[in-house]
């Protein structure tokens, strides 16, 4: 039921009651501060007012990659920190250090997982109600409209992605609450949600006239390449667990990448130019628009900045840099995202650009004295892709966006999906290494090898970008490294999180909020283990 609405029927039954003693003409009034929703969405401007609010970082997968509060920073860090792939050293919030142990419980995480929940579904609501309202406008040109409910869709489908692979069976709902009916809606199948998933993205390629552009080229809105790279990640976790679809969805995944990576819209990886590698070009905000970005989360430092600079250097920086004019304008830096020595080890630090110096990771700050010497503060291993030194040492505002889809990933997912089809992956892994290392590896001719070369790409080339906890679960595997660096997997479920713990099959899923749970029964049962 919509908070309009809401006041409507309130107001209705104000009416009964004033009606008695014939006071009625008080309430004919119409609301002026307020429209109900049937009566707004009349013009393609309306339309696209609803469906900008749908980016916004208050609900849904904006959220979960925007900084709520600095010491705990994001969910999408905390599933980071769940994996064992990095660490939180300074989470205040107890429920992200429960993650970090694998102590979680039902009742002390209720409050985080709810806040996830809550989030997802509030952006399912607004997607809901643009969805229905342009289907039954008369006023509105479903063409003109085509590509806005496109992107509301899009919207849904990822909220639903997000929370089916977080919390499993999940209550699918598809239309706005307008009374009380299905307000207690059951969970539904796994099946019934990814179809749910597959068919709103499916429906945006195929009848929402999106423009076939990167999405800095469209205005920092989606286009048909979001909605591909995004559904072929979807086609791969079907294919995967813990639905198990195996090789009909691998050949959608593949077929699906295929297409994005065969289109003339612009799309391409970073190179190397000028002297600036494809890594740099990843972290300089000059290129936050650039061609290998399906899906940012849009920053701007005048008005919605980004916290992400404010991991790049240790909480023990000198706010004031020695012997220097430079002063830290941020009140402090903290460190709520380091790669863990797993992670580290999974790169060849000789041979991979990404573990060099101050490309995706940094150990020392470089600078100029007052006195023309060089001189550096050292650290451990911090994030360098989020390094902004205007924001960190003059304006402490950033608007350096931060990626949750590139190309990189829609190659790998095509490496990966073929090598599973019995074909060669050749073709989309060699874009990957060949601009990763300073001599690229041989790619295995044995299928079980070049999975091991193809996932373990995976996480060296998409860290920072919140997908090892989901891998890790489609996949079922956990990764081990030896000290050449070599990358095999084994089984997620009994393996150890590298702080003393061993993943258990209640791991696998977060526990449904509680609070849920008493306000609607027809959810239980509650996941396994909690």
């Amino acid at each position: 039921m919509t908070y309009m609405k809401k006041i409507l029927i309130f107001g209705s039954l104000i009416a009964g009651l004033f009606a008695v003693s014939s006071c009625h003409k008080f309430l004919q009034e119409n609301p002026k501060s307020s429209q109900p929703v049937d009566a707004y969405y009349q013009t393609i401007d309306q339309v696209q007012s609803a469906v900008t609010y749908l980016y916004n970082t208050a609900t849904g997968p904006s959220n979960f990659y925007n900084v709520g509060g600095l010491y705990d920073a994001t969910n999408a860090f905390a599933f980071d920190n769940l994996s064992g792939m990095s660490n939180n050293v300074v989470a205040q919030n107890p429920s992200v250090r429960f993650f970090a142990s694998l102590t979680q419980t039902a009742d002390n995480e209720d409050n985080y997982v709810g806040g996830i929940w809550s989030s997802f579904y509030s952006n399912i609501a607004s997607a809901n109600t643009v969805i229905s309202q342009v289907a039954a406008s008369k006023t509105i040109d479903p063409t003109a409209a085509a590509p806005l409910v496109a992107t509301a869709r899009f919207f849904r489908a990822m909220d639903y992605y997000y929370l089916v692979r977080i919390f499993g069976a999940v209550p699918l709902i598809l239309q706005p609450y307008e009374n009380l009916d299905n307000l207690y809606a059951p969970r539904s199948s796994l099946d019934s949600i990814y179809n749910a998933i597959a068919t709103d993205l499916q429906w945006a390629i195929t009848n929402g006239n999106l423009t076939d552009k990167p999405m800095g080229a469209n205005g920092n809105q989606v286009s048909k390449g979001t909605v591909e790279g995004v559904l072929s990640e979807v086609y791969l976790t079907m294919a995967g667990y813990p639905l198990q679809k195996g090789q009909a969805s691998y050949t959608l995944a593949l077929q699906t990448a295929q297409g994005l990576l065969a289109s003339g819209g612009g799309y391409a990886l970073f190179d190397n130019s000028a002297g600036t590698t494809p890594f740099d070009k990843l972290r300089l905000t000059a290129n936050d628009q650039g061609s290998e970005y399906l899906y940012f989360i849009e920053y701007n430092s005048a008005i919605q900045q980004s916290a992400y600079p404010e991991y790049s250097l240790p909480n023990t920086f000198p706010l004031n840099v020695p012997n220097s004019n430079l002063k830290v304008a941020y009140t402090l830096m903290t460190q709520a995202w380091t790669p863990s020595t797993t992670l580290l080890n999974l790169y060849d630090s000789t041979n991979d650009i990404r573990r060099h110096e101050k490309q995706f990771y940094s150990t020392s700050f470089n600078y100029i004295t007052t006195g023309g010497t060089p001189a550096s503060i050292a650290y451990s291993y911090l994030p360098y892709r989020w390094f902004d030194s205007t924001a960190i040492f003059g304006t402490a505002a950033s608007g350096k966006y931060v990626s949750v889809y590139r190309l990189a990933d829609v190659y790998l997912i095509a490496a990966e999906a073929a090598n599973e089809l019995g074909q060669d992956p050749t073709p989309y892994l060699t874009p990957i290494l060949k601009r990763a290392y300073v001599t690229p590896p041989a790619i295995p001719a044995g299928q079980s090898d070049r999975r091991n070369l193809i996932l373990g790409e995976r996480y060296r080339e998409l860290a920072m970008e919140g997908h090892f906890w989901f891998d890790m679960v489609r996949t079922r595997l956990y990764p081990d490294v030896d000290a050449s660096h070599h990358v095999t997997f084994s089984a997620l479920v009994g393996h150890s999180n590298g702080r003393g713990q061993a993943f258990a099959d209640m791991d696998l899923l977060m526990p449904l909020p509680p609070t849920e749970l008493q306000r609607n029964p027809n959810l239980k049962p509650q996941n396994p283990g909690y």
